[in-house]
């Protein structure tokens, strides 16, 4: 048994630091940068476990994470030098009998965006952010492995780490979990849960000498599909589209294209055999856009993943001296591409918490508040875009209503405010407060409404019947203002149409629940 004195002498002998980070990409790197910028006397310590960032999806940004990395962070230059200016979200769809490219049903945007969003090569943006962080005075170990935490409340964390061979403990008034999917807290604490409602998985890679939608080869062999847009198609996220899946094609400066398939479980099964690279591939061949693009393609050699139940969360993401950012507080779905969104807000509210605390006020409100603004947030966000999507994903009509709903909705709620009044913002979790929770319920009902079209056109034999030969171009870029609001009343009107057109047709049977067998499901529902 240590003695209290003996006790006391091995504390004071423990290298103390105000902040210990945990993961020193995109969310630690972010949040020890914005400390220090504010507090050049704070003690900041990274552990990162990686000798050099590797790619990650959270390639394609939208418009609040563009906000975050340019007001916030101020990588404006930057990004227009090192990455890929992303023009906008275009969704393809098809049919099972369809096989030229030129008939597939397009939406997007026909001209510029209007506000700054990116394609990412995250190994190079993890790095600069990185880089910024030790500049201003944070110590960074890496290569670092976390052997054990002790959370003791602030100022009295203790975290141990093996480096160079040597073992060693340090104590913390706040740790900072930015372990990503590792979750570090969550696991250790029994808090990360699986978002069992919705059960998606993805895989992924990149690909060299893949063929982009704007060359003189691609506008030969697709004749209707000329003139384009003003806009490059080849610049946006392009995104095939089927009931049950949807694959992201994302263009990254280096002249590769980042391509991955995610898939619900209950409606689809891509192929299972095989190198990962080869799977995704012949995934994207069955779309008549992914063999333009993608038949003379080459995976890259170990640049592929695969990731299982996707969506996850912590049930608490900040205590008493520990607070989780980013992926370590959970993922959700990467379809309008929100990831680093989620962890800008996370970000912001972490340093909201690090400011009030460094002026000596009290944060155990202010903890208990992020962990229930963060709950809340995170399932009505869900519920608000995701729940039961993947049903509609593969009608042209059914995502032309969502696609104007849900990017109106975004730019009228998070985009105009994070511009408005950036900090500020940034520090809250979007959808929260009466008028969020308005919002994310009317996203909800909608959303639902869809779906259930959905079931009604899949009964009638109508699914998918406008999927070939359109061209649903948003001629008007959206934005914060009055131009979202005509987006908005263009979405809904479409919305009402298909909710007419189906008024009384009886729809198929839901979705099973997760893990239930569905012909189980579907003899219940026809009793």
């Amino acid at each position: 048994m240590v003695s209290t004195v003996d006790q006391e002498t091995t504390e004071s002998a423990q290298e103390f630091f105000d902040v210990v980070v945990l993961g020193g990409a995109f969310s630690g790197a972010a949040l020890a940068t914005l400390l220090k910028r504010e507090r050049p006397e704070a003690r900041v310590l990274i552990l990162e476990k990686s000798t050099v960032f590797d790619r990650k999806i959270g390639e394609s940004t939208s418009e609040v994470a563009g906000c975050f990395l340019t007001r916030v962070l101020g990588l404006s230059h930057y990004l227009a030098a090192d990455h890929f200016q992303k023009h906008g979200l275009r969704m393809w769809f098809t049919t099972p009998e369809n096989k030229d490219a030129d008939r597939c049903s397009e939406i997007g945007p026909f001209s510029q965006a209007r506000f700054p969003t990116y394609q990412l090569d995250r190994s190079k943006l993890d790095q600069k952010i990185l880089d910024q962080a030790t500049s201003l005075g944070c110590e960074l170990v890496r290569p670092a492995t976390v052997k054990s935490m002790e959370l003791a409340g602030k100022g009295k964390n203790l975290v141990t780490y093996k480096a160079d061979g040597q073992t060693r403990t340090i104590r913390a008034a706040w740790v900072i979990d930015a372990s990503g999917k590792a979750a570090l807290i969550a696991r250790q604490r029994g808090t990360l849960k699986s978002l069992d409602a919705h059960p998606v998985h993805s895989m992924w890679v990149r690909f060299r000498n893949a063929r982009d939608l704007d060359c003189p080869t691609s506008r030969l062999d697709t004749p209707n599909m000329q003139p384009p847009p003003v806009v490059s198609r080849s610049s946006a996220t392009n995104h095939l589209m089927g009931r049950g899946w949807w694959s992201w094609i994302i263009p990254l400066s280096n002249g590769e294209f980042s391509a991955g398939v995610t898939w619900d479980e209950r409606l689809c099964t891509p192929p299972s055999e095989g190198p990962i690279g080869e799977r995704v591939k012949s995934h994207l061949l069955t779309h008549p856009i992914g063999k333009i693009m993608f038949a003379d393609a080459e995976p890259v050699e170990n640049d592929a993943r695969i990731y299982k139940h996707l969506p996850y969360y912590s049930s608490e993401v900040c205590g008493d001296g520990w607070i989780a950012v980013g992926d370590a507080a959970g993922f959700m779905d990467p379809l309008y591409s929100q990831g680093l969104d989620y962890c800008s807000y996370g970000i912001c509210a972490a340093l909201s918490i690090l400011r009030k605390d460094a002026m000596g006020s009290c944060v155990h409100e202010a903890l208990a508040m992020h962990n229930e603004s963060f709950s809340q947030s995170y399932h009505r966000w869900f519920n608000a875009l995701y729940k039961n999507k993947y049903q509609y994903l593969g009608d042209a009509r059914l995502m032309r209503a969502a696609f104007l709903l849900d990017i109106s909705t975004y730019f009228v709620g998070p985009v105009q405010l994070v511009y408005r009044n950036t900090m500020v913002e940034f520090a809250k979790m979007p959808y929260n407060g009466p008028i969020g929770a308005a919002f994310a319920h009317f996203m909800s009902f909608y959303n639902q409404r869809l779906e259930k079209i959905a079931r009604k056109r899949l009964q009638s034999g109508t699914y998918g019947k406008e999927n070939l030969g359109r061209r649903y171009f948003v001629r008007v870029p959206f934005n914060a203002s009055v131009g979202a609001l005509r987006h908005l009343t263009r979405g809904v009107a479409v919305w009402l149409s298909l909710e007419l057109e189906s008024l009384l047709q009886r729809p198929a049977p839901p979705l099973p629940a997760p893990g239930t067998d569905p012909a189980t499901e579907t003899r219940q529902a026809m009793a």
